[in-house]
């Protein structure tokens, strides 16, 4: 079944032809769900071999167990209609191969890429798992700088059966270890460390170890001459470089770098910015004593600790006048808003009456009328006015006399008052 651009399968949607390879295509996929984009790498087992099956099916195995930001991962794997396919990260930048062809990469941030380049190897050699096949086309760089290895097609994990028949060579020659080429022994990590030092070689050289056109016949007879110092082809790379590719492009695996680990910490040395020495002038004990002393005072001196212990000038402020212009209000006062009649009804209270004093009016007491006894008309006689006894009439009180004021002895000796008395004609006593 061939896929084509617009084709649904499954949950994707295929949207491009990323490229194609000796193992199949791939394709440029989105999940309808989701809306991930991914990469889309198919084989059709009706065209592949069985060793290509294999090896397909090898690299769905390795994909899925490794989990490392330096490594592309695997999303899914399908097989079905005679095809396998291998749902994949997608990663959107160019491989280390274009970026070379294009020009020079700064050293520093080449550097950076091989640095991740051995991350990843280290983490998939741990986990017993050797590329076999690195090279820069299988190195994708992101926009990011980010570094991703690809295509474990060829990878190998420790114990497996060699999937190669006899005079096939698989890879890419010029970056391809020499126990790789022979088949005399199975590669291992070395033979990957061997790759990337290879590829380090052009990053700062601009050339290849072993010249554009790598030949076989030299390496199966070990009369390949020796790559040329990178110090010589660039003259503005540190010495210390040239040790470290003598022996990481050794053709014996048991003189390179052992491990991904001991290659990263061998560039780690000569990648770091020097730091420059000042050698110090012979001088005697005495001598030297008294230059740290005079250093000690002079660090003293300028110390902010010790300059915190002058007085500090005072400051002399100006002063002025402040004026405070009084708040300007409106002259025209909104009326105040009226509460509902309703509300004025409910909570309004009757006025008070006012008090009035009743009119001051004379209070008469009448006496009682006489009391008359009806007589009997056999007497005769007309009706007389009761009588009416003593004991009911009421007398007024009697007059209370003033008192008399009280004679003192001063009075007494008063001998005006005592004249006047008797021109009036009273008699004083």
């Amino acid at each position: 079944m061939d896929f084509h651009v617009g084709q649904t399968f499954g949950d994707y949607s295929i949207t491009g032809v990323l490229g194609a390879g000796g193992m199949g295509r791939v394709y440029k996929v989105e999940h309808n769900l989701t809306q991930r984009t991914e990469a889309m790498k198919v084989l059709s087992s009706e065209v592949a071999t069985e060793t290509q099956i294999k090896r397909f099916e090898r690299e769905m195995r390795v994909l899925a167990r490794l989990s490392h930001p330096n490594i592309a991962a695997l999303h899914n794997a399908v097989h079905g209609e005679q095809q396998l396919i291998l749902l994949m990260e997608f990663i959107e930048g160019r491989t280390l191969e274009e970026m070379l062809a294009a020009g020079r990469i700064p050293i520093e941030i080449g550097i950076w890429y091989i640095k991740q380049i051995l991350c990843a190897l280290a983490y998939a050699h741990q986990q017993g798992v050797v590329h076999r096949d690195v090279t820069p086309a299988n190195v994708l760089v992101t926009a990011a700088g980010e570094v991703k290895l690809t295509d474990f097609g060829l990878s190998k994990s420790y114990g497996d059966p060699l999937l190669t028949n006899c005079g096939e060579i698989l890879g890419a020659l010029p970056y391809m270890a020499p126990e790789q080429l022979k088949g005399v022994t199975q590669p291992d990590q070395r033979s990957d460390l061997y790759s990337v030092a290879a590829i380090l070689y052009e990053h700062l050289t601009g050339q290849k170890p072993f010249g554009p056109n790598r030949r076989l016949a030299p390496v199966l007879t070990d009369s390949e001459a020796d790559p040329q110092p990178p110090s010589q082809l660039n003259p503005s790379l540190p010495l210390k470089w040239d040790p470290i590719f003598r022996r990481a492009l050794d053709r014996n695996p048991e003189h390179r770098y052992q491990s991904a680990q001991e290659f990263l910490d061998a560039i780690a040395q000569v990648s770091a910015p020097p730091v420059a020495e000042i050698p110090l002038p012979h001088l005697s004990k005495v001598a030297l004593g008294g230059a740290i002393l005079v250093g000690v005072v002079v660090a003293l001196a300028a110390s902010p600790a010790i300059k915190s212990l002058e007085p500090i000038a005072p400051i002399h402020i100006p002063v002025q006048k402040l004026h405070i212009a009084p708040p300007k209000f409106d002259a025209v006062v909104a009326p105040p808003i009226a509460p509902p009649a309703r509300h004025v009804a409910m909570f309004a209270k009757a006025p008070r009456p006012k008090r009035v004093a009743p009119p001051a009016t004379a209070i008469v007491i009448e006496p009682p009328p006489a009391l008359s006894i009806a007589s009997s008309p056999l007497d005769g006689q007309p009706d007389a006015p009761l009588p009416i006894p003593a004991q009911a009439i009421i007398a007024p009180p009697p007059a209370v006399a003033a008192p008399q004021p009280k004679k003192t002895f001063w009075g007494k000796m008063n001998v005006f008052k005592k004249k006047k008395n008797a021109d009036s004609g009273e008699t004083s006593k």
